[in-house]
């Protein structure tokens, strides 16, 4: 059993994620001829089995055994443990609500919105199964870490955690359209030696966070998921993880949503964050006194020049204390 390469680890991530797209791609093909509701919860279980019998076959194939794993038992069921279809059938209401009465056989009206969400959750399904499995399958051959491994371009909560190293047990945090995957390891070391260890910082650097929308065309364009001046402060030696956070902790935002918290201070309307404000957080104990924290984007917009945009990222913890 040794860590894989990344060669292997790459081409594990593609074909997980063409599975996912394949489905994605075959459940939009029932719903647009409004096929029957056995029909598309067959479909969608038979991609999620082919996903999850991938997985199991890597994960053992990688520790030179064969798989312990029974895939039927997550097939047929969402991440959530409800019957698959239930997801499906909330994002058709969520466009054309369902009748009080008995399901027929189809009742939505094709939409592009609708077709969107419903192609992300079937791929997120898919790829949440075989994820699961994965972790499952990993736990039963004996590995103890695993790595997050990224298809570029990646979101920014994803990319600040690319190459860490978690325990075998450890949740793996994941968002809808998330394309992710887990890599076993037997630790940093093998890691790195086997070209698994990402450095975050060279996606910010290389302009690869963020992701596709598509158009009315058919066309995707790609928008990155940080401001301006977020990237601004990640070129001029902010901490990314700081910087990423901070854009999520927001007092009015719910758990997972990127929110920058809009407050008055001395007459102007700015940008903060409450993260690292809490009585025991480092950054409050350095600075007890200050109102708030403020956010990169209001630090450019009153900086006078680099040099003070510069102290102020420096005061706010965004970068290090001046040597």
């Amino acid at each position: 059993m040794a860590t894989p390469t990344q060669a292997q680890a790459s081409s594990h991530q593609q074909r997980q994620a063409l599975i996912a797209a394949a489905g994605a791609a075959a459940i939009r093909r029932l719903l647009e001829r409004k096929a029957p509701w056995p029909d598309i919860a067959a479909t969608f279980a038979s991609y999620q089995l082919a996903a999850v019998l991938t997985a199991i076959r890597t994960m053992a194939g990688w520790a030179s055994s064969t798989p312990l794993t029974d895939p039927t038992a997550f097939t047929g069921i969402s991440s959530a443990g409800f019957p698959a279809i239930e997801p499906l059938i909330a994002t058709i209401d969520r466009f054309e609500p369902a009748p009080a009465e008995a399901l027929p056989e189809a009742w939505w009206d094709e939409t592009k919105a609708f077709m969107q969400a419903t192609e992300q959750l079937i791929a997120s399904e898919i790829a949440d199964a075989a994820r699961t499995a994965s972790q499952v399958e990993m736990a039963a051959q004996g590995w103890t870490n695993y790595i997050r491994m990224l298809q570029t371009p990646s979101c920014d909560r994803c990319t600040i955690l690319a190459g860490r190293i978690y325990r075998d047990l450890e949740a793996f945090d994941r968002h809808p359209g998330c394309d992710c995957v887990m890599v076993p390891v037997d630790d940093a070391e093998a890691a790195r030696a086997r070209g698994l260890i990402s450095d975050p910082e060279e996606a910010f650097e290389k302009g690869l966070v963020g992701g596709y929308r598509t158009s009315e065309d058919g066309s995707k364009t790609f928008v990155p998921s940080l401001s301006k001046a977020d990237r601004r402060a990640i070129a001029d030696g902010a901490d990314p993880a700081t910087v990423v956070n901070a854009r999520r902790a927001g007092i009015r935002a719910p758990a997972g949503i990127t929110s920058a918290q809009t407050v008055d201070l001395f007459g102007r309307r700015v940008k903060a964050t409450n993260l690292g404000t809490t009585k025991r957080a480092q950054w409050r104990k350095q600075n007890p006194t200050r109102l708030v924290r403020l956010r990169p984007e209001s630090i450019y917009q009153f900086a006078v020049d680099r040099e003070d945009a510069l102290r102020l990222l420096r005061l706010y913890g965004y970068l290090p204390p001046a040597a």
